[in-house]
């Protein structure tokens, strides 16, 4: 399923590298990097807003040009400069539980949407009122939606949501999950993804079941249904089709400027 095409000209000049960089570091630059992979700076947003970003990023590799993306993580708090924090993920988790989500759009708007932070006391031990929003800094070429249908309980058990959630063949990116530096920079093209596999878990237990796949070929121009050894073509409405015993839980969409 992987197609190295993807890749953008400009990662084919990455050095590649599971050990220790080329370049040596000296002691005091290590003291100054710290351990992580983290960077820290101030930016200036719209109206001249400032705000603290810190980056953490992954070692760039031809899976994380396929499939890496950044999400941008603000908390807000009252008399302070905003705090936001840009993260790597090969996978956009999307919360299912609230009955109002019934669709990957419902799930993503949900992703995004702002939320307050309860409990949160400054060092002085003063209660003050903060808020965090998620937004999509950078889209990657593959985006992977994972449905978590497995929560845990308050009595310490692990339950799976089974419920439909639709999902389209054609998946468009709105500008609203965007992040406000970015909104402008991307086109729809670069915004608007395909369906091309879906992971299904079968069964009602969340420590046990099974998993089939569906698959696009490109080859056959239609879709393939694989479990286990088994391998029969399906027709594109019984991809999308809610049934009780088949339910998503990995979505693979592929930009359409790259198909």
């Amino acid at each position: 399923l992987l197609d190295f095409s993807l890749l953008s000209p400009n990662n084919e000049k990455l050095t590649i590298s599971n050990g220790p960089k080329n370049h040596s570091v000296t002691e005091e630059e290590q003291e100054e990097q710290g351990e992580g992979s983290e960077d820290e700076w101030e930016q200036v947003g719209p109206r001249n807003k400032t705000s603290v970003t810190r980056q953490a990023d992954f070692v760039q590799t031809p899976i994380t040009g396929i499939f890496g993306g950044h999400i941008r993580s603000v908390v807000y708090q009252q008399s302070s400069k905003e705090s936001a924090t840009l993260q790597p993920f090969f996978t956009l988790q999307l919360d299912i539980q609230s009955d109002k989500i019934r669709t990957v759009q419902d799930a993503l708007e949900s992703l995004v949407a702002r939320e307050s932070v309860q409990g949160y006391t400054t060092k002085t031990k003063q209660e003050v009122e903060i808020s965090r929003r998620v937004t999509l800094e950078k889209l990657p070429p593959v985006l992977v939606l994972h449905l978590k249908r497995f929560v845990y309980e308050k009595t310490g058990g692990c339950q799976k949501l089974i419920k439909n959630i639709e999902y389209p063949v054609d998946l468009e990116i709105s500008k609203e999950l965007l992040s406000p530096g970015v909104k402008n920079k991307n086109f729809k093209c670069h915004r608007t993804y395909r369906l091309f596999a879906v992971v299904y878990h079968h069964g009602n237990s969340a420590t046990g079941g099974h998993y089939t796949t569906d698959v696009f070929q490109i080859g056959l121009n239609g879709w393939l249904r694989i479990d286990d050894q088994t391998v029969k073509v399906i027709s594109q409405y019984q991809v999308v089709k809610p049934t009780a015993e088949r339910t998503a839980y990995l979505l693979y969409y592929r930009r359409v400027d790259l198909l």
